[in-house]
C-alpha cells in the first residue's frame, strides 16, 4: 500500500506543480481564458488567482505525511471540478483551448475529462490509503520505484495533448 500512497502523492503534487507553474507564468493569459468558460469579466482575475492558489496549496499538502489526506482530497476535488467544467463547456458546443498547464494547447475535448477523472481517482485512492496508513518510515527503494513511476505518468500528463493527437488525430 505504501507504493500506491507514494505514487499518488508524487503524481498529484507533480500535476499541480506543473499546472500552477504554468498559470503563475501566464496568469493574465489564464485569467483572460476564463471568458471561454463564461466567467464574468469582473470575476476572471479573482477566479484565476483562487484556482492558482488552490493548485499551489495541493503540492506541499499532498507531499507532507501529516497533511497528505487533505492535499490528496483537495487535488481530487479540483480535478473533479475541472472535469465537470470541461464537460459543461463541451456540452455548450464550445471548444476553447486547454490552458490546463498555463500555456495555450489543443482545444478541449472529452479526453481531457478522462485525464482529469483518472488523476482524481489516483488522488482519491492515495487519500484512502493515507487515511488508514500507519506512519512507518518507508524503505528508500519505495521512493525510487514510485518516483520513477510518477515521473513516467507526469511525462505523459505534460505531453497529453500530443499523445491524444497520436492516438486519435483530429480531422483536418
Amino acid at each position: 500500500m505504501i507504493y500506491l500512497l507514494l505514487t499518488s502523492q508524487f503524481i498529484t503534487a507533480g500535476v499541480f506543480a506543473m499546472s500552477a507553474y504554468g498559470k503563475v507564468r501566464e496568469q493574465s493569459g489564464f485569467a483572460r481564458s476564463l471568458a471561454d468558460f463564461q466567467v464574468p469579466p469582473r470575476l476572471r482575475v479573482p477566479v484565476a488567482a483562487m484556482v492558482t492558489a488552490a493548485e499551489i496549496a495541493v503540492v506541499p499538502l499532498a507531499l507532507v505525511p501529516a497533511t497528505a489526506v487533505a492535499g490528496l482530497a483537495l487535488g481530487a476535488v479540483l480535478l473533479s471540478g475541472f472535469a465537470a467544467v470541461i464537460g459543461l463547456t463541451l456540452r455548450r458546443g464550445t471548444r476553447p483551448r486547454c490552458r490546463c498547464f498555463g500555456a495555450v494547447a489543443a482545444p478541449l475535448q472529452g479526453a481531457h475529462i478522462v485525464r482529469n477523472v483518472v488523476l482524481a481517482a489516483i488522488a482519491t485512492a492515495g487519500g484512502g490509503v493515507a487515511s488508514t496508513y500507519q506512519a512507518v518510515a518507508p524503505p528508500i527503494g519505495s521512493f525510487v520505484v514510485t518516483g520513477v513511476l510518477a515521473a513516467v505518468v507526469l511525462a505523459a500528463v505534460a505531453n497529453f495533448d500530443d499523445l491524444v493527437e497520436v492516438v486519435a488525430p483530429r480531422a483536418g
